[in-house]
C-alpha cells in the first residue's frame, strides 16, 4: 500500500486502514478506469470516491437521488476542512445561480440525476474540468430495481459528453439482473467490478408473524431504552397509530411521514440525528441518505414489497460496524396491499417481475432455514454454513409438531374445489365466510365449507403456506396462482406420510451487546455524555464529532496524549484540535475516581 495513499486516508478522514476493496476502487479511479462498486451499506461506499475526488485535479460530481444525503455528507465533509457543496431544489434561486457559475469551485459537489436534463447545467459543466463522476444509489438506474427513477436514464450521457472521465456507480442492492443493467445503461468501458459480501454479520435478523404489534414493540424496545431506531410502518395511518400508542405508554418518539409539514419533517429528522430524539416511527422515505451510523434496531411494522427494499431499510442499521437488531412482523395484509399495487402496474413483465419479488419476501418470512443463508441466496451468494446465530430461525427454541389431521384438512378442500381456485379463497372456504363467489360456486355445500373456523385467518394462511414450502402443495405460477396438489398430497391423506411443522416454542431474548471484546461500560458513558454536549456545542450531528466505535476504543486503550488519541480509528487531525484535549480530561478524571 502506498504510503501518502494509507497518510491521506488518515489525515483527510482520520481512518487507520481501508476496508475490503476501498484501496482497490481508489486506486482503479486514480488510474481513469471505470469502477461498478457493489457493497454492502456500511462497507465505505462513500471514501470511495471522497477520497480520489480530494486527490484529483478537477471537481468530481455525485449524482444522488436523496436531499438529505447531500446536507448530510456536505455537512460531515466541510466540518472536517474539506471542500464540499450541494445543488438542489431546496437552495434559494440566488445560492444556485452562484454554484453553477462557479462549478469548479468545489472539489466535490453533490446534485440531483433531474439537473442533467437542464441544458444550461449541461454547457456549464462542459467547460469545467471534471475528474470523477460517482452515481450514488446506482440500481434506481435499472428498471429491474426495486426503486427505479427514470430520471437516472438521463446519466446515459455521461460517456458520450465526457467519454474520458472515469465513472464510479455505487449501491448496496444489485441482484445479477440489475447490474447487468447498470452496466449497459452507464455504457461503462471495461469496468472494474467490486463485489464483496452482502453479508452484515453485525446485524441480528428477526421474522415474526404479527399477532398483538404494540405488545412485540415494546418487548423489544424493552432492550433498546435511550438507543437510536426505526419503526418503519406502510401507511401514514400506521405511523400515526403507533405513535400515539407508543406516546401513551410513556416513551419519547417522533414520528415522519409526508402528511407532516416540511419543516416538522426536517425538525423531526434534525433532532434524531443530532441525537436528541431516539426513537422515530416513520414511512419507508425516512431514513433515505441520512448517514447516521449508530442506529442500534430497525423495526418494520409489516413486511416490504421485496428483499431489496427490506435489505435496504435494515442496511441504515449499525452502519458503525457495530451490533444492531432489525425485527420484521409479517401478516397477510400486506399481501393484499401490494396486490392492489400490482393491479397500478400496466406493463406486464415489470408487473410479473414485482409479483415475484413479493413472493420472494414472502417466502423468506415463512422459511424455518437459516434467515441469513437464505437472504444472501437471494443476491447469488452461498453462506457457507447452515447457521448464522444472528437470526431467529437460528437462536430460537423449535420444536416439530405432528399437523397431519389439519394437513388434511386443507388437502381435502383443494381437492374438492379441483384444485381450480387461489390460496385466498381455499382460505375463505375453510373458514366458512360468506361471500358471492363462494355462493356462486355452491361452496357454502362442501364438507370442508367452515372445516377450520376455529383458525384465525392469519394463522391459516401461514399454515397454508408451511405447506406450500415443505412441498405438501403448489401454487401455480400464473398471475392469479392456484392451489394444486403435489406429488406428496395423496400419500398425506391416506396417512402414509406425516406432516411435520417447525414451531418455536421460546424466543431468544432481544438485545444485543455493542461488541464482544471488553470495554470500561462506565467511561464509555462518561465519553458519551462529553460527545452529546460537544454536539451542541458545535451544532454537529452525535457522528461528526466521534463515532461509536471510537469511543468505544478509547474506553479500552485509556488515551491521554495527542499520540495516543491520533491512534484510534476515526480520530483525524482536525479533530484532535477541535476538541481531542476535552476528551482526555474525561479519560483522566475517570482514571481517578477508578483507582480512589
Amino acid at each position: 500500500m502506498p504510503d501518502s495513499l494509507q497518510n491521506h486516508l488518515k489525515t483527510l478522514f482520520g481512518y487507520n486502514s481501508f476496508r475490503d476493496s476501498q484501496e482497490q476502487i481508489i486506486n482503479m479511479l486514480l488510474a481513469g478506469h471505470d469502477v461498478l462498486a457493489i457493497l454492502p451499506t456500511g462497507a465505505g461506499k462513500s471514501l470511495c470516491y471522497q477520497l480520489p475526488a480530494m486527490l484529483l485535479p478537477g471537481i468530481t460530481l455525485v449524482i444522488s437521488p436523496l436531499i438529505s444525503l447531500m446536507q448530510d455528507q456536505v455537512m460531515s465533509l466541510s466540518k472536517n476542512g474539506l471542500s464540499a457543496a450541494f445543488l438542489n431544489s431546496s437552495l434559494p434561486a440566488e445560492e444556485i445561480r452562484a454554484i453553477m457559475q462557479n462549478l469548479g469551485q468545489h472539489k466535490i459537489l453533490y446534485i440531483a440525476p433531474e439537473r442533467f436534463a437542464d441544458k444550461d447545467f449541461l454547457a456549464q459543466l462542459q467547460k469545467t474540468s471534471v475528474s470523477l463522476f460517482a452515481i450514488d444509489e446506482a440500481h434506481c438506474i435499472s428498471q429491474w430495481g426495486h426503486a427505479f427513477r427514470l430520471d437516472y436514464r438521463q446519466l446515459s450521457l455521461l460517456k458520450k459528453l465526457f467519454p474520458k472521465v472515469p465513472i464510479i456507480a455505487l449501491t448496496a442492492t444489485a441482484t445479477m439482473e440489475v447490474e447487468k443493467d447498470i452496466l449497459l445503461q452507464l455504457a461503462m468501458k471495461d469496468p472494474f467490478i467490486a463485489k464483496t459480501s452482502f453479508d452484515r454479520p453485525n446485524l441480528t435478523l428477526r421474522m415474526y408473524a404479527k399477532k398483538d404489534a404494540l405488545t412485540q414493540v415494546c418487548d423489544f424496545l424493552d432492550k433498546y431504552e435511550g438507543k437510536p431506531g426505526i419503526i418503519y410502518a406502510a401507511t401514514r395511518d400506521s405511523v400515526d397509530d403507533m405513535y400515539e400508542q407508543l406516546k401513551k405508554k410513556g416513551i419519547q418518539v417522533g414520528k415522519y411521514h409526508a402528511g407532516l409539514s416540511s419543516i416538522k419533517r426536517a425538525e423531526v429528522q434534525h433532532d434524531f440525528v443530532y441525537g436528541e430524539l431516539s426513537l422515530i416511527v416513520a414511512t419507508v422515505a425516512f431514513g433515505m441518505g441520512i448517514h447516521k451510523p449508530d442506529i442500534r434496531f430497525i423495526i418494520h411494522l409489516d413486511m416490504p414489497q421485496s428483499i431489496e427494499q427490506y435489505y435496504q431499510e435494515i442496511g441504515r442499521a449499525g452502519r458503525d460496524g457495530l451490533a444492531a437488531e432489525c425485527l420484521l412482523l409479517y401478516s397477510p395484509k400486506e399481501l393484499l396491499v401490494y396486490e392492489f399495487f400490482l393491479t397500478k402496474i400496466t406493463d406486464p413483465l415489470l408487473r410479473k417481475k414485482t409479483k415475484e419479488k413479493t413472493e420472494k419476501i414472502k417466502a423468506l418470512c415463512h422459511s424455518s432455514h437459516c434467515r441469513r443463508k437464505e437472504l444472501l441466496s437471494y443476491f447469488g451468494e452461498t453462506f457457507p454454513v447452515s447457521f448464522c446465530n444472528g437470526c431467529d430461525n437460528c437462536l430460537d427454541d423449535t420444536e416439530l409438531f405432528c399437523e397431519t389431521i389439519n394437513a388434511q384438512k386443507v388437502l381435502s378442500c383443494v381437492y374438492k374445489l379441483r384444485e381450480n381456485f387461489s390460496l385466498g379463497h381455499v382460505i375463505n372456504v375453510l373458514l366458512g365466510t360468506s361471500s358471492e363467489r363462494i355462493e356462486e360456486n355452491e361452496h357454502t355445500l362442501l364438507s370442508t365449507y367452515g372445516l377450520m373456523k376455529e383458525f384465525s385467518r392469519s394463522n391459516l394462511h401461514d399454515f397454508i403456506y408451511s405447506l406450500l414450502q415443505l412441498g405438501f402443495l403448489v401454487e401455480t405460477k400464473e398471475e392469479h396462482p392456484l392451489l394444486k396438489w403435489s406429488e406428496t398430497s395423496y400419500d398425506v391423506i391416506k396417512g402414509i406420510k406425516k406432516v411435520l411443522i417447525p414451531k418455536k416454542i421460546k424466543k431468544a431474548n432481544y438485545g444485543v451487546d455493542l461488541v464482544k471484546a471488553k470495554y470500561d461500560k462506565k467511561l464509555f458513558t462518561a465519553l458519551t455524555q462529553l460527545r452529546q454536549k460537544l454536539a451542541k456545542r458545535f451544532k454537529e450531528p452525535v457522528h461528526v464529532i466521534l463515532g461509536d466505535q471510537t469511543l468505544i476504543e478509547m474506553s479500552q486503550t485509556y488515551p491521554t496524549t495527542r499520540a495516543a488519541m491520533m491512534k484510534l480509528d476515526g480520530f483525524s487531525p482536525i479533530k484532535w484540535e477541535k476538541y481531542g484535549i476535552l476528551f482526555c480530561k474525561v479519560i483522566l478524571t475517570h482514571a481517578k475516581k477508578t483507582k480512589d
